[in-house]
């Protein structure tokens, strides 16, 4: 077999040619393209070995990195490959043996105006202060949705920004704002350290990417940075609102929602927008979302712990903008973008 990285760069390009969102290598079949949401063979190439795949993981980091990846079984990585296509790779074990997926990173950051949802946007992300949540599940989008508020920022206003990112996707060039990108273990020791030092700093924006393990640590810092001149992007795992509310509430006091915790949230939290991925008509992908605007109505049901009433609220609220995931996708229904049959497998995340 030719040499693992030239390999590696060939199907990796051959990815981006196809526009795969991801590439999947696992010891015992023909490495596996994800295009438009479907699994596709690559017939061409022949079984991976054991052999063949510990060669492409030692091209693919370093011997630090692979003494984390002995020690965790897992590690994810970014990086450029076949010239200047970026992916980022998460190698993990499976029966023992390890797997590869490399997902793909465009490299253009996208434009908020061409989310159907940019006018309740553009009115959350021109605050000064407070958090704002872009949720969904994995491969739903969400850095590169929250990658395009932070590019928008940029362009437009003179911020200092910092990102906390384990790890880095999306490359941001300085504009009118300045950004700094911290990588969770390498810039910066953990997501906590990394928040003592936004606290530290004079600064206007923070980008926080989905914490996977130190949530409950660092959610107190967060909300501390979004209650003063600062405000805060945070992804978060969840489906919608109601479960964006009750992670974070769960995260602050782990035993029950105590009631400091409830108002302090009620305070800080400015929006909640939850995202997901639809499979539509010519297996192209379609972006569902719900957005939830904290009001009045939205705060007081979060003090009183009725956090299960939040969806009645969304789905009320359409005069202040907010959008329900139902409507989101009945809409792309009528559009003729999804097929309505189609949707039913959905039906679990609305």
């Amino acid at each position: 077999m030719e040499v693992p990285s030239i390999f590696l760069n060939r199907i990796l390009l051959e990815a981006a040619k196809k526009k795969a969102s991801s590439l999947h290598l696992s010891i015992g079949s023909i490495p596996v393209l994800r295009i438009n949401g479907k699994l596709v063979q690559m017939d061409k190439e022949s079984i991976l070995t054991l052999d063949i795949l510990e060669k492409i993981i030692n091209s693919v980091i370093d011997s630090e990195q692979l003494a984390k990846l002995k020690k965790n079984k897992k590690i994810v990585v970014v990086d450029n490959f076949a010239g200047s296509f970026r992916f980022r790779v998460n190698i993990f074990y499976q029966k023992g043996l390890p797997s590869l997926s490399f997902n793909y990173i465009p490299d253009v950051i996208r434009n908020p105006k061409d989310f159907r949802i940019y006018n309740q946007i553009s009115k959350l992300i021109n605050l000064n202060s407070g958090l704002l949540v872009i949720a969904g599940p994995n491969d739903s989008g969400k850095t590169a949705t929250t990658a395009a508020l932070v590019e928008e920022i940029n362009q437009g206003k003179k911020k200092y920004i910092i990102t906390l990112e384990d790890p880095i996707e999306y490359i941001f060039v300085n504009k009118k704002s300045v950004i700094e990108q911290m990588q969770i273990g390498r810039d910066t020791l953990s997501y906590v350290s990394g928040l003592k030092h936004c606290l530290d700093e004079d600064v206007d924006l923070v980008y926080i990417g989905e914490i996977k393990d130190e949530l409950s640590s660092a959610m107190n810092y967060i909300l501390e940075l979004a209650t003063g001149n600062c405000f805060v992007i945070l992804e978060i795992n969840a489906s919608n609102s109601i479960n964006v509310v009750e992670s974070i509430l769960r995260a602050i006091y782990k035993k029950d929602y105590e009631e400091a915790a409830r108002y302090r949230l009620a305070d800080t939290l400015t929006g909640i927008i939850s995202q997901t991925l639809l499979i539509g008509r010519g297996n192209e992908l379609f972006l569902a979302s719900e957005v939830l605007i904290v009001n009045p109505a939205v705060k007081s049901l979060i003090r009183e712990g009725k956090i299960y009433q939040l969806e009645s609220i969304i789905q009320t609220s359409k005069a202040e903008g907010m959008v329900s995931m139902k409507k989101s996708i009945e809409e792309l229904v009528q559009e003729g973008k999804v097929n309505g049959e189609d949707i039913k497998k959905y039906r679990n995340i609305y």
